[in-house]
Protein backbone atom coordinates (compact mmCIF):
# COMPACT_ATOMS: atom_id res chain seq x y z
CA UNK A 1 0.00 0.00 0.00
CA UNK A 2 1.32 3.08 -1.33
CA UNK A 3 0.91 7.00 0.42
CA UNK A 4 1.50 9.95 -1.76
CA UNK A 5 2.72 12.69 0.77
CA UNK A 6 1.60 15.56 -1.06
CA UNK A 7 3.82 19.17 -0.02
CA UNK A 8 2.96 22.70 0.06
CA UNK A 9 5.85 24.83 -0.27
CA UNK A 10 6.11 28.86 -0.76
CA UNK A 11 9.22 29.75 0.47
CA UNK A 12 10.44 28.84 3.53
CA UNK A 13 13.51 26.65 1.79
CA UNK A 14 14.99 25.13 5.62
CA UNK A 15 11.67 24.17 6.56
CA UNK A 16 11.53 22.17 3.72
CA UNK A 17 14.58 20.77 3.64
CA UNK A 18 14.29 19.48 7.46
CA UNK A 19 10.89 18.29 6.64
CA UNK A 20 11.86 16.43 3.90
CA UNK A 21 14.80 14.67 5.44
CA UNK A 22 12.38 13.76 8.94
CA UNK A 23 10.45 11.89 6.44
CA UNK A 24 13.01 9.92 5.00
CA UNK A 25 14.47 9.05 8.61
CA UNK A 26 11.30 8.13 10.10
CA UNK A 27 8.86 6.92 6.79
CA UNK A 28 10.35 3.29 5.63
CA UNK A 29 6.40 2.51 4.52
CA UNK A 30 5.71 2.79 0.77
CA UNK A 31 5.55 6.21 -0.39
CA UNK A 32 5.92 9.01 -2.76
CA UNK A 33 6.62 12.26 -2.08
CA UNK A 34 4.96 15.61 -4.52
CA UNK A 35 5.92 18.95 -4.05
CA UNK A 36 3.73 21.16 -5.28
CA UNK A 37 6.01 24.99 -5.43
CA UNK A 38 3.70 28.03 -5.05
CA UNK A 39 5.75 30.79 -6.65
CA UNK A 40 9.12 30.07 -4.22
CA UNK A 41 11.82 32.92 -5.04
CA UNK A 42 14.25 31.68 -2.29
CA UNK A 43 15.79 28.69 -4.15
CA UNK A 44 13.08 26.15 -3.36
CA UNK A 45 12.37 24.97 -6.55
CA UNK A 46 15.90 24.92 -7.44
CA UNK A 47 16.79 22.64 -4.47
CA UNK A 48 13.29 19.98 -5.25
CA UNK A 49 14.34 19.43 -8.59
CA UNK A 50 17.89 18.02 -7.32
CA UNK A 51 15.66 15.30 -4.96
CA UNK A 52 15.84 12.17 -6.71
CA UNK A 53 13.12 11.01 -4.70
CA UNK A 54 10.69 13.87 -5.19
CA UNK A 55 7.91 14.55 -7.81
CA UNK A 56 8.18 18.54 -8.04
CA UNK A 57 5.41 20.83 -10.17
CA UNK A 58 6.19 23.87 -10.23
CA UNK A 59 3.57 26.97 -10.39
CA UNK A 60 4.98 30.44 -11.19
CA UNK A 61 2.64 31.99 -8.41
CA UNK A 62 0.95 31.14 -5.56
CA UNK A 63 -2.29 29.58 -5.86
CA UNK A 64 -3.28 28.90 -2.57
CA UNK A 65 -3.38 25.82 -0.99
CA UNK A 66 -6.46 24.09 -1.72
CA UNK A 67 -5.47 24.70 -5.94
CA UNK A 68 -2.18 23.08 -4.60
CA UNK A 69 -3.22 19.87 -3.06
CA UNK A 70 -5.76 18.86 -6.16
CA UNK A 71 -2.92 19.19 -8.23
CA UNK A 72 -0.72 17.14 -6.11
CA UNK A 73 -3.89 14.73 -5.88
CA UNK A 74 -3.61 14.64 -9.66
CA UNK A 75 -0.09 13.52 -9.77
CA UNK A 76 -0.49 11.10 -6.59
CA UNK A 77 -0.50 7.32 -7.26
CA UNK A 78 -1.11 5.98 -3.81
CA UNK A 79 -3.83 4.48 -2.00
CA UNK A 80 -3.75 7.15 0.15
CA UNK A 81 -2.67 11.03 0.31
CA UNK A 82 -1.59 12.61 2.77
CA UNK A 83 -1.31 16.08 2.86
CA UNK A 84 1.50 17.78 4.55
CA UNK A 85 3.23 21.45 5.42
CA UNK A 86 6.49 21.85 5.01
CA UNK A 87 7.17 23.48 8.38
CA UNK A 88 6.92 20.02 9.98
CA UNK A 89 9.04 17.37 11.48
CA UNK A 90 8.49 13.91 11.49
CA UNK A 91 9.26 11.07 14.38
CA UNK A 92 9.09 7.26 14.41
CA UNK A 93 6.18 5.26 13.50
CA UNK A 94 3.83 8.32 12.40
CA UNK A 95 3.01 7.23 9.47
CA UNK A 96 2.60 3.73 10.19
CA UNK A 97 0.46 4.55 13.11
CA UNK A 98 -2.11 6.70 11.11
CA UNK A 99 -2.18 4.11 8.51
CA UNK A 100 -3.12 1.60 11.28
CA UNK A 101 -5.74 3.80 12.45
CA UNK A 102 -7.29 4.46 8.95
CA UNK A 103 -7.62 1.01 8.36
CA UNK A 104 -8.96 0.46 11.40
CA UNK A 105 -12.37 0.38 9.76
CA UNK A 106 -13.55 0.60 6.78
CA UNK A 107 -15.85 3.80 7.51
CA UNK A 108 -12.48 5.72 8.33
CA UNK A 109 -12.22 8.55 6.15
CA UNK A 110 -9.54 10.49 7.25
CA UNK A 111 -6.55 10.53 9.85
CA UNK A 112 -4.37 12.98 11.44
CA UNK A 113 -2.16 12.79 14.23
CA UNK A 114 -1.29 14.67 17.47
CA UNK A 115 1.26 17.89 17.68
CA UNK A 116 2.31 20.42 19.44
CA UNK A 117 0.58 23.54 17.64
CA UNK A 118 -2.52 23.45 15.90
CA UNK A 119 -6.18 24.42 16.91
CA UNK A 120 -8.79 21.68 18.12
CA UNK A 121 -8.60 18.13 19.40
CA UNK A 122 -4.66 17.62 17.69
CA UNK A 123 -3.01 19.65 20.32
CA UNK A 124 -1.73 18.24 23.44
CA UNK A 125 0.81 19.53 25.68
CA UNK A 126 4.49 18.70 25.19
CA UNK A 127 7.54 18.81 27.76
CA UNK A 128 10.34 19.51 24.57
CA UNK A 129 11.65 22.87 24.52
CA UNK A 130 13.98 22.59 21.23
CA UNK A 131 14.13 19.57 18.87
CA UNK A 132 17.00 18.06 20.76
CA UNK A 133 14.11 16.95 22.93
CA UNK A 134 11.47 16.26 20.18
CA UNK A 135 12.42 12.22 19.64
CA UNK A 136 12.36 11.61 22.77
CA UNK A 137 9.32 13.19 23.75
CA UNK A 138 7.40 11.34 21.01
CA UNK A 139 8.84 7.97 21.73
CA UNK A 140 7.60 8.36 25.15
CA UNK A 141 3.99 9.67 24.21
CA UNK A 142 3.42 7.12 21.22
CA UNK A 143 4.28 3.88 23.61
CA UNK A 144 1.89 5.68 26.46
CA UNK A 145 -1.13 5.99 23.39
CA UNK A 146 0.29 2.51 21.62
CA UNK A 147 -3.07 1.75 18.91
CA UNK A 148 -4.98 4.79 20.51
CA UNK A 149 -7.42 6.70 18.23
CA UNK A 150 -9.73 9.41 19.02
CA UNK A 151 -13.29 10.32 17.02
CA UNK A 152 -13.40 13.48 16.21
CA UNK A 153 -15.70 15.72 13.56
CA UNK A 154 -12.48 18.25 12.11
CA UNK A 155 -9.19 17.23 11.28
CA UNK A 156 -6.44 20.05 10.62
CA UNK A 157 -5.06 20.44 7.49
CA UNK A 158 -0.99 20.75 8.15
CA UNK A 159 -1.14 16.99 8.14
CA UNK A 160 -4.12 15.19 7.40
CA UNK A 161 -4.14 11.40 5.71
CA UNK A 162 -6.75 10.08 3.31
CA UNK A 163 -8.07 7.26 1.96
CA UNK A 164 -7.96 7.70 -1.72
CA UNK A 165 -11.32 6.32 -2.62
CA UNK A 166 -12.79 9.19 0.00
CA UNK A 167 -11.18 11.50 -2.08
CA UNK A 168 -12.82 10.17 -5.44
CA UNK A 169 -16.04 10.36 -3.85
CA UNK A 170 -16.39 13.60 -1.82
CA UNK A 171 -14.04 15.13 -4.19
CA UNK A 172 -10.63 17.74 -3.30
CA UNK A 173 -10.61 20.87 -2.11
CA UNK A 174 -12.86 23.90 -2.84
CA UNK A 175 -10.42 25.98 -4.52
CA UNK A 176 -12.95 29.03 -3.71
CA UNK A 177 -10.58 29.47 -0.43
CA UNK A 178 -7.78 31.18 -2.36
CA UNK A 179 -4.73 31.40 -0.50
CA UNK A 180 -5.87 29.19 2.35
CA UNK A 181 -7.80 28.66 5.36
CA UNK A 182 -11.27 26.93 5.92
CA UNK A 183 -10.81 24.44 2.97
CA UNK A 184 -9.67 21.74 5.61
CA UNK A 185 -13.22 22.65 7.71
CA UNK A 186 -14.95 22.28 3.86
CA UNK A 187 -13.14 18.85 2.92
CA UNK A 188 -13.96 17.46 6.71
CA UNK A 189 -17.96 18.66 6.42
CA UNK A 190 -18.56 16.99 3.05
CA UNK A 191 -16.39 14.03 4.67
CA UNK A 192 -18.74 13.72 7.53
CA UNK A 193 -21.40 14.35 6.03
CA UNK A 194 -20.78 11.17 3.22
CA UNK A 195 -20.86 9.15 7.10
CA UNK A 196 -17.01 8.83 7.25
CA UNK A 197 -15.26 8.43 10.14
CA UNK A 198 -12.39 11.63 11.19
CA UNK A 199 -10.11 10.05 13.74
CA UNK A 200 -6.63 11.55 15.53
CA UNK A 201 -4.14 8.95 15.78
CA UNK A 202 -2.96 9.42 19.44
CA UNK A 203 0.19 7.55 18.57
CA UNK A 204 1.34 9.61 16.11
CA UNK A 205 3.16 12.37 16.97
CA UNK A 206 4.46 15.26 14.69
CA UNK A 207 6.20 18.91 15.38
CA UNK A 208 4.55 21.47 13.91
CA UNK A 209 5.81 25.19 13.51
CA UNK A 210 3.06 26.53 12.81
CA UNK A 211 1.47 29.06 9.96
CA UNK A 212 5.21 29.21 8.16
CA UNK A 213 3.43 30.21 5.52
CA UNK A 214 0.61 32.35 6.06
CA UNK A 215 3.10 34.50 8.51
CA UNK A 216 4.87 35.59 5.23
CA UNK A 217 0.93 37.75 5.07
CA UNK A 218 0.68 41.21 6.65
CA UNK A 219 -1.37 40.40 9.93
CA UNK A 220 -4.12 42.70 8.34
CA UNK A 221 -4.10 40.95 4.78
CA UNK A 222 -4.04 37.59 7.09
CA UNK A 223 -7.01 39.18 9.43
CA UNK A 224 -8.91 39.59 5.38
CA UNK A 225 -8.12 36.13 4.60
CA UNK A 226 -9.74 34.92 7.37
CA UNK A 227 -13.10 37.01 7.37
CA UNK A 228 -13.19 36.53 3.16
CA UNK A 229 -13.09 32.57 3.92
CA UNK A 230 -15.54 32.42 6.51
CA UNK A 231 -17.91 34.24 4.84
CA UNK A 232 -17.06 32.52 1.83
CA UNK A 233 -17.58 29.34 3.47
CA UNK A 234 -21.10 30.26 5.48
CA UNK A 235 -22.34 31.20 1.67
CA UNK A 236 -21.43 27.58 0.63
CA UNK A 237 -23.15 26.22 3.52
CA UNK A 238 -26.05 28.88 4.56
CA UNK A 239 -24.93 28.63 8.17
CA UNK A 240 -21.45 28.76 10.02
CA UNK A 241 -19.23 25.84 9.18
CA UNK A 242 -17.89 25.06 12.45
CA UNK A 243 -21.60 25.35 13.91
CA UNK A 244 -22.47 22.89 11.02
CA UNK A 245 -19.58 20.37 11.75
CA UNK A 246 -20.19 20.23 15.33
CA UNK A 247 -24.28 19.86 14.69
CA UNK A 248 -25.76 17.23 17.51
CA UNK A 249 -26.85 13.75 15.57
CA UNK A 250 -30.55 13.35 15.23
CA UNK A 251 -31.83 10.22 16.96
CA UNK A 252 -33.85 7.95 14.59
CA UNK A 253 -36.70 5.50 15.91
CA UNK A 254 -37.13 2.85 13.56
CA UNK A 255 -40.83 1.94 13.13
CA UNK A 256 -42.24 -1.18 11.10
CA UNK A 257 -45.90 -2.12 11.03
CA UNK A 258 -45.37 -6.21 10.59
CA UNK A 259 -47.88 -9.01 9.50
CA UNK A 260 -46.63 -12.54 9.49
CA UNK A 261 -44.12 -11.85 7.45
CA UNK A 262 -41.00 -12.66 9.70
CA UNK A 263 -38.23 -13.59 7.57
CA UNK A 264 -38.47 -10.18 5.30
CA UNK A 265 -38.81 -8.60 8.79
CA UNK A 266 -35.80 -10.53 10.43
CA UNK A 267 -34.04 -8.96 7.43
CA UNK A 268 -35.14 -5.00 7.69
CA UNK A 269 -33.96 -5.14 11.47
CA UNK A 270 -30.45 -6.93 10.80
CA UNK A 271 -29.60 -4.18 8.25
CA UNK A 272 -31.05 -1.19 10.49
CA UNK A 273 -30.02 -2.44 14.07
CA UNK A 274 -27.08 -0.34 14.50
CA UNK A 275 -27.99 2.24 12.04
CA UNK A 276 -30.80 3.32 14.64
CA UNK A 277 -31.14 4.68 17.84
CA UNK A 278 -34.61 2.68 18.61
CA UNK A 279 -36.57 0.46 17.18
CA UNK A 280 -40.26 -0.53 17.39
CA UNK A 281 -42.16 -3.12 15.61
CA UNK A 282 -45.52 -3.66 15.34
CA UNK A 283 -46.93 -7.25 15.26
CA UNK A 284 -50.37 -8.62 14.73
CA UNK A 285 -49.83 -11.22 17.63
CA UNK A 286 -47.71 -11.41 20.62
CA UNK A 287 -47.50 -15.19 20.31
CA UNK A 288 -46.49 -15.28 16.81
CA UNK A 289 -43.46 -15.46 14.46
CA UNK A 290 -42.42 -12.13 13.77
CA UNK A 291 -42.93 -11.17 17.88
CA UNK A 292 -39.98 -13.86 17.88
CA UNK A 293 -37.81 -12.28 15.36
CA UNK A 294 -38.57 -8.90 16.53
CA UNK A 295 -37.68 -9.80 20.06
CA UNK A 296 -34.20 -10.68 18.91
CA UNK A 297 -33.48 -7.24 17.92
CA UNK A 298 -35.62 -4.61 20.16
CA UNK A 299 -37.43 -5.18 23.45
CA UNK A 300 -39.96 -2.59 21.84
CA UNK A 301 -42.39 -5.32 20.09
CA UNK A 302 -45.95 -4.94 20.16
CA UNK A 303 -49.08 -6.49 19.52
CA UNK A 304 -51.64 -4.31 18.20
CA UNK A 305 -55.32 -5.16 17.52
CA UNK A 306 -56.92 -4.38 14.16
CA UNK A 307 -56.28 -4.54 11.09
CA UNK A 308 -52.15 -3.98 11.14
CA UNK A 309 -51.70 -1.70 7.98
CA UNK A 310 -54.48 0.53 9.29
CA UNK A 311 -53.60 3.94 9.85
CA UNK A 312 -54.51 3.18 13.61
CA UNK A 313 -51.42 0.68 13.61
CA UNK A 314 -49.19 3.73 12.18
CA UNK A 315 -50.28 6.13 14.57
CA UNK A 316 -49.74 3.35 17.63
CA UNK A 317 -46.47 3.20 16.15
CA UNK A 318 -45.25 6.88 16.30
CA UNK A 319 -47.01 7.49 19.57
CA UNK A 320 -44.23 4.90 21.21
CA UNK A 321 -41.86 6.52 19.41
CA UNK A 322 -38.83 8.39 21.97
CA UNK A 323 -36.34 9.99 19.21
CA UNK A 324 -36.06 13.11 16.92
CA UNK A 325 -37.20 11.40 14.03
CA UNK A 326 -39.58 8.52 12.72
CA UNK A 327 -38.57 6.21 10.35
CA UNK A 328 -40.99 4.28 8.09
CA UNK A 329 -40.04 1.16 6.90
CA UNK A 330 -41.79 -1.76 5.89
CA UNK A 331 -40.47 -5.70 6.07
CA UNK A 332 -37.96 -5.87 3.33
CA UNK A 333 -36.49 -3.40 3.50
CA UNK A 334 -32.74 -3.21 3.46
CA UNK A 335 -30.19 -0.69 4.47
CA UNK A 336 -26.93 -1.55 2.44
CA UNK A 337 -23.67 -1.65 4.33
CA UNK A 338 -22.78 1.47 2.08
CA UNK A 339 -26.21 3.23 2.54
CA UNK A 340 -25.30 2.52 6.63
CA UNK A 341 -22.28 5.18 6.20
CA UNK A 342 -24.41 7.44 4.25
CA UNK A 343 -27.19 7.10 7.17
CA UNK A 344 -24.90 7.89 9.16
CA UNK A 345 -23.78 10.99 7.61
CA UNK A 346 -27.77 11.83 6.99
CA UNK A 347 -28.22 11.77 10.98
CA UNK A 348 -25.71 14.99 11.35
CA UNK A 349 -26.84 16.83 7.97
CA UNK A 350 -30.56 16.88 8.98
CA UNK A 351 -31.79 21.16 8.41
CA UNK A 352 -32.99 22.08 11.24
CA UNK A 353 -36.51 22.93 9.77
CA UNK A 354 -36.77 19.78 7.45
CA UNK A 355 -39.81 17.97 9.16
CA UNK A 356 -39.47 15.14 6.43
CA UNK A 357 -37.21 13.53 4.64
CA UNK A 358 -37.81 11.81 1.68
CA UNK A 359 -35.18 8.76 0.92
CA UNK A 360 -35.06 7.25 -2.48
CA UNK A 361 -35.87 3.63 -3.09
CA UNK A 362 -35.82 2.53 -6.73
CA UNK A 363 -38.91 0.61 -8.29
CA UNK A 364 -40.33 -0.03 -4.62
CA UNK A 365 -40.87 3.50 -4.17
CA UNK A 366 -40.14 6.02 -1.37
CA UNK A 367 -39.64 5.84 2.41
CA UNK A 368 -39.65 8.72 5.20
CA UNK A 369 -38.49 10.08 8.12
CA UNK A 370 -40.36 12.51 9.93
CA UNK A 371 -39.90 14.69 12.48
CA UNK A 372 -41.22 13.39 15.64
CA UNK A 373 -42.45 17.16 17.20
CA UNK A 374 -43.75 17.92 13.89
CA UNK A 375 -46.81 15.67 14.22
CA UNK A 376 -48.42 12.35 12.95
CA UNK A 377 -48.16 11.54 9.37
CA UNK A 378 -48.87 8.19 8.08
CA UNK A 379 -46.61 6.95 5.17
CA UNK A 380 -49.77 6.26 3.24
CA UNK A 381 -50.54 9.84 3.47
CA UNK A 382 -46.61 10.93 2.84
CA UNK A 383 -46.76 8.58 -0.03
CA UNK A 384 -49.57 10.53 -1.33
CA UNK A 385 -47.88 13.67 -0.97
CA UNK A 386 -44.47 12.58 -2.81
CA UNK A 387 -46.50 11.30 -5.59
CA UNK A 388 -48.52 14.82 -5.80
CA UNK A 389 -45.34 16.76 -5.57
CA UNK A 390 -45.73 18.05 -2.63
CA UNK A 391 -42.39 16.69 -1.65
CA UNK A 392 -38.78 16.48 -2.83
CA UNK A 393 -36.21 13.48 -2.53
CA UNK A 394 -33.72 15.69 -0.57
CA UNK A 395 -31.68 12.54 1.05
CA UNK A 396 -28.77 10.66 -0.77
CA UNK A 397 -29.51 7.23 1.26
CA UNK A 398 -31.12 4.94 -0.85
CA UNK A 399 -33.39 1.85 0.83
CA UNK A 400 -32.96 -1.47 -0.92
CA UNK A 401 -36.44 -3.96 -0.96
CA UNK A 402 -35.78 -7.40 -0.91
CA UNK A 403 -38.81 -9.52 -2.67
Amino acid sequence: MKTSIVILTHNQLAMTIGCLESIRRHTPEEHEIIIIDNGSTDGTQGYARLQPDVILHENEENLGFAKGCNQGIELATGDNVLFLNNDTIMTKDWLKNMLQALYSSEHIGMVGPVTNYSSGHQRIPVSYSDLAGLDAFSQSHVEAHAGSKLSVRRLVGFCLLAKRSVLDEIGGFDERFGLGNYEDDDLCLRAIRQGYGLYVALDSFIHHYGHATMNQLRSDSLHTLLQENSKKATEKWGNNIHELIYRPEVGVSLCVVSQEDAQLLRLTLATLVDAVEEIIVIVPDEDGEAAEVAGQYTDRVFAFAGENDSEAAYQFAFDLATKDFVLWLEPGDELEKSERRKFAGLKISVEEEADVVVLPGGEHGQRFMVRKSSGFVSPHELEESAASGGLRVNASVRIGKRA
